[in-house]
């Protein structure tokens, strides 16, 4: 016999291992089934929202300083009895929109579920709005600025007004005479970009002895204030950038921002504060500078450069434990109690190269040189593949000839893009691109600007809506329903009190009460009275308008009918 068993416990087993597999199939089959619903219902969804309707704009027919769209009404979703949405779409299909024609407009395009029309106007064309995108025009680009995608730029800052420590004025007086020449402040008031004037000071003894001078520090602020104002209403205000302050002269700078800063307020200009990747001695004092300052804006950029010992990112995202980042930089400020609508992260549109040719020999790195974007691209980039590094999210390659092995490190379109979003996540204000000519308009580069911070819908109001026929009546209905509402009280009322004195007259209770049928269309017909008004009229809480308009006729229909038993009684 257990010869005969044991083929049979095999066969059973292999059975119920197949009937496990079928039903494992059979469920994975079913969390398929479920997944594919889920996905067709999100897209039927998305069909009803933006992009649902769309009305694309032809030059040639759509020439005219107007634009017309007739389309299907909009039906509020909020109940066919109350709002007519039944009327709305069966007594009338179409309704027209006129909008102001717009030299950048593409399409319109509808929001069914909001009720919100939107312009598009075309891949980048326009920043989103509440966010800034703020690059530098080195004074040493020329005429790079004329090439600028402005449009991708709410803020150029004009580098740079360079502090003379002895007197305040300026120490480069040419750059300044290059400014007031150049067509920049043209540039920026046609696109409505803002500018600013950048004013630097490098180094401990230069920024000490012009934190110490009264004198010179007075003569800097007027100075400033009249080459701003002489170009009135091209400059919004002056980015300021000191490098090597020493922790002793800490105080004299807070006091030098906070007279800067009012004075640039009493003249209707703001400050943006250029700040360090690591407050070194915390010499910056970030609690009494805020009040003080529009936007900090953190230099993201030489994490490895110069000084450097090994090669590394320039604007490493994330670091090994202890190291310093764009992370820690952003966190810093964070916990401080900055809020994020108060920063921007500048990141570099250059890379630096080292010669690592030694170092497999126990020889060290050499800094070799930084290079703008468009120069590590055409140099390298069509013989070699850059590197991604994870960690730190930056590229680098790897360049080997005859005579030496080098190693460059620097930031694209993808790792940009990255950081972008990145900085997005962090819920700060924008971002610094250092500096602008580096990258020569690369699409890469802008790409990834538009891609995080482009806007190519933007909200717009149509000027007219023509209404006809029942729809307009039924929209009339809505607007005024409130009133509505009351006069339907205002008849429940006289209803009430007409049949009321009436009662009064035996004939005619007998004519109109004496069949209990009618007593309950005519207590139905207050009811519904009683429940529309209130409903209608009723604006504080939906939840109670109909209980109320139920207990107020409820309570019409049992006086009515309690008055009407009462004369009954009496006659017999």
């Amino acid at each position: 016999m257990l010869f005969l068993l044991t083929p049979l416990v095999s066969l059973n087993s292999y059975c119920q291992g197949v009937d496990e597999v079928r039903k494992g199939v059979y469920g994975v089959k079913r969390q398929v089934m479920r997944e594919v619903n889920r996905t067709r219902r999100d897209v039927r969804q998305m069909d009803r929202l933006v992009s649902s309707k769309k009305r694309t704009v032809d030059p040639e027919a759509d020439s005219g300083d107007v634009i017309k769209w007739t389309m299907s009404p909009y039906v509020p979703n909020s109940g066919m009895i109350r709002d007519y949405d039944f009327i709305y779409t069966f007594l009338h299909a179409k309704q027209e929109y006129t909008f102001l024609h717009d030299k950048n407009l593409k399409s319109l395009e509808y929001d069914s579920v909001n009720h919100i029309f939107y312009k598009n106007i075309g891949a980048g064309e326009k920043l989103e709005e509440g966010v800034e995108v703020m690059g530098w025009h080195p004074h040493w680009m020329n005429d790079s600025y004329k090439n600028y995608p402005y449009k991708m730029l709410s803020i150029l800052s004009y580098y740079s007004y360079d502090i003379n420590p002895n007197t305040g004025d300026a120490s480069n007086p040419e750059v300044i005479d290059s400014l007031r020449n150049s067509s920049i402040p043209d540039s920026t008031l046609k696109y409505g970009t803002k500018l600013y004037l950048s004013v630097t000071s490098f180094g401990r003894h230069n920024n000490r002895k012009f934190l110490s001078d009264e004198q010179s520090r007075e003569i800097f602020i007027t100075e400033v204030l009249n080459l701003m104002n002489e170009r009135k209403g091209a400059f919004s205000g002056i980015d300021l950038n000191f490098e090597a302050i020493d922790s002793v002269d800490s105080p004299k700078f807070t006091q030098f921002v906070k007279q800067l800063s009012s004075r640039l307020n009493v003249a209707g200009y703001d400050l943006i504060l250029d700040v360090p990747y690591f407050n070194r001695h915390d010499i910056f004092n970030y609690e009494e500078l805020s009040p003080h300052v529009l936007y900090f804006n953190i230099m993201g950029y030489d994490f490895n450069g110069e000084q450097s010992l090994f090669p590394g990112s320039m604007a490493p995202l994330h670091a090994l434990e202890g190291g310093l980042s764009l992370e820690t930089a952003v966190n810093d400020l964070l916990v401080l109690g900055i809020p994020g609508k108060k920063i921007l992260l500048s990141l570099p549109l250059y890379g630096v190269v080292w010669d690592i040719t030694d170092v497999e020999r126990g020889g060290a790195c050499q800094y070799k040189t930084s290079l703008p974007y468009y120069q590590i691209e055409s140099q390298y980039g069509i013989d070699y593949n850059p590197f991604y590094d994870a960690l730190s999210g930056s590229f680098f390659y790897v360049i080997e000839n005859d005579q030496e092995r080098l190693a460059c490190w620097y930031e694209n379109g993808t790792s940009l893009d990255l950081k972008f979003r990145w900085v997005r996540s962090k819920n700060l204000r924008g971002v610094g691109l250092w500096a602008l000519g580096y990258d020569q308009a690369s699409l890469d580069i802008w790409n990834a600007v538009q891609d995080v911070y482009g806007a190519e819908l933007v909200q717009v109001q149509p000027v007219e809506t023509r209404l006809s026929g029942p729809f307009g009546l039924a929209k009339e209905i809505l607007l005024y329903k409130n009133i509505i509402g009351l006069g339907f009280l205002v008849f429940a009322g006289f209803v009430f009190l007409g049949f009321a004195l009436s009662l009064t007259d035996w004939r005619v209770r007998e004519v109109l009460f004496q069949q209990q049928s009618f007593r309950i269309i005519y207590s139905l017909g207050f009811l519904i009275l009683s429940v529309v008004g209130i409903q209608w009229w009723w604006n504080r809480d939906t939840k109670w308008d109909i209980v109320v308009g139920l207990l107020i006729g409820g309570v019409g229909v049992f006086i009515i009918n309690y008055i009407f038993t009462k004369y009954r009684d009496q006659l017999r």
